[in-house]
C-alpha cells in the first residue's frame, strides 16, 4: 500500500510540475505575442505617418508649378502638364491618408492629417504670391502640427 501511495503522490506532483510549467510557458508566449504585437503595430503607423508627411510634402512641392505656370501667361501645355502632376501629388497624398485612417485608432490625430491635406490643397486657389506665401506656411504649420502630434503618438503607445 505503500509503495502505492508514493507513486500516485510522484504521478500527481509530476502532472501538477507539468501543467504549472505549461502555465508559465503559456504566459511567457503571450507576453511575447503580445510585444511583438505592439512592436509591429508601431512600425507600422510610424511608415504610415511618415509616408503621409512625406506625400504631402511633394504634394505641396507640386503645387508651385501650377501657380507659376499661371502668373507666366495662362492656358499652356506647361500648366496642364503641371496640373497633371499636382493631382497625380493630391492622389498619392491621399492614399497615404488612407493608411494613416487605417493604422491610427486616434481620431485627433486623423484630424490633423485631414486638416494637412487641405491646407496643402488650398494652395492650388491662390492668385497673387502673398496669397501663396500665406498659404504655404499654413500648409508647413498643419503638416508640422501632425507630424508632432503623430510623434507623441508613436511614442506613448
Amino acid at each position: 500500500m505503500g509503495g502505492a501511495l508514493t507513486s500516485l503522490v510522484a504521478v500527481a506532483g509530476t502532472l501538477l510540475g507539468s501543467f504549472i510549467t505549461f502555465l508559465f510557458q503559456r504566459r511567457t508566449a503571450d507576453r511575447t505575442e503580445a510585444f511583438t504585437w505592439r512592436r509591429l503595430t508601431r512600425e507600422e503607423r510610424l511608415t504610415a505617418y511618415a509616408g503621409f508627411a512625406e506625400a504631402v510634402v511633394a504634394y505641396r512641392r507640386s503645387q508651385y508649378d501650377p501657380f507659376h505656370r499661371r502668373m507666366e501667361g495662362g492656358a499652356s501645355p506647361a500648366l496642364a502638364d503641371a496640373q497633371t502632376e499636382a493631382y497625380r501629388c493630391r492622389m498619392v497624398a491621399q492614399q497615404a491618408l488612407f493608411r494613416v485612417q487605417l493604422v491610427t485608432d486616434d481620431s485627433r490625430l486623423v484630424q490633423l492629417a485631414e486638416e494637412a491635406l487641405e491646407a496643402t490643397r488650398l494652395m492650388a486657389d491662390v492668385t497673387d504670391r502673398p496669397s501663396l506665401d500665406s498659404c504655404v506656411v499654413q500648409a508647413k504649420q498643419a503638416l508640422s502640427d501632425f507630424v508632432v502630434s503623430a510623434g507623441q503618438y508613436i511614442r506613448a503607445a
